[in-house]
């Protein structure tokens, strides 16, 4: 299921998309961030993994960023990266507080140049267990995961099926079935905390 949340990053609403895991589930889900490029290409590949990685018991958010996109002004044709990357944060914030995630399972999944951004972010701020690099032939993203101290895994964008089947995969070995933790009802409301 897909829905749009806000959240609040330096002083604006930022929306992005959320998608749900199947409502019959018992136990809190492990949560996947996702940071693209700016390009829709990279907006449409995120969704597209993100709605197939809820589809296999995972939460999953998709960043809009302030000053670019459709938050509470017209999109603009530039971006600042230091905006980015505490939008970033304000969506690790806004996940790992869900009432359905497991906030010791969020993963952060960076999709071309979005993986520089959202390793800068998991640097200083520490709420991911694991980095994802969706990367294509022209990206140089590897350089940043030397210093973040989590475990990273890196996939190819070239193959989207693949990359899906092995970021479920690796998550779920990453985080073990013991840190599933049982719940016998969850809000799926996902309201801002």
């Amino acid at each position: 299921m897909r829905m749009t949340v806000t959240f609040t990053s330096q002083g604006r609403i930022l929306e992005a998309a959320l998608f749900l895991p199947p409502e019959n589930t018992t136990e809190l889900s492990p949560a996947l961030l996702f940071e693209g490029s700016m390009t829709g290409a990279t907006q449409q590949v995120s969704e597209r993994m993100a709605h197939e990685l809820s589809e296999e018991g995972f939460v999953c958010l998709v960043l809009d960023h302030s000053f670019y996109g459709d938050d509470e002004a017209l999109a603009q044709a530039w971006e600042s990266p230091g905006k980015r990357v505490q939008d970033i944060k304000a969506g690790l914030k806004f996940l790992s507080e869900q009432s359905a995630v497991n906030e010791s399972a969020v993963v952060g999944v960076g999709v071309s140049v979005g993986a520089e951004y959202l390793a800068q972010a998991i640097h200083d701020l520490p709420l991911c267990k694991g980095f994802v690099m969706v990367q294509g032939p022209f990206d140089d993203s590897q350089n940043y995961i030397e210093t973040l101290g989590v475990p990273t895994l890196i996939v190819d964008e070239n193959n989207l099926d693949g990359a899906v089947d092995e970021i479920s995969i690796w998550v779920r070995s990453l985080m073990g079935s013991s840190e599933q933790k049982p719940s016998p009802s969850i809000d799926w409301s996902m309201s801002e905390k």
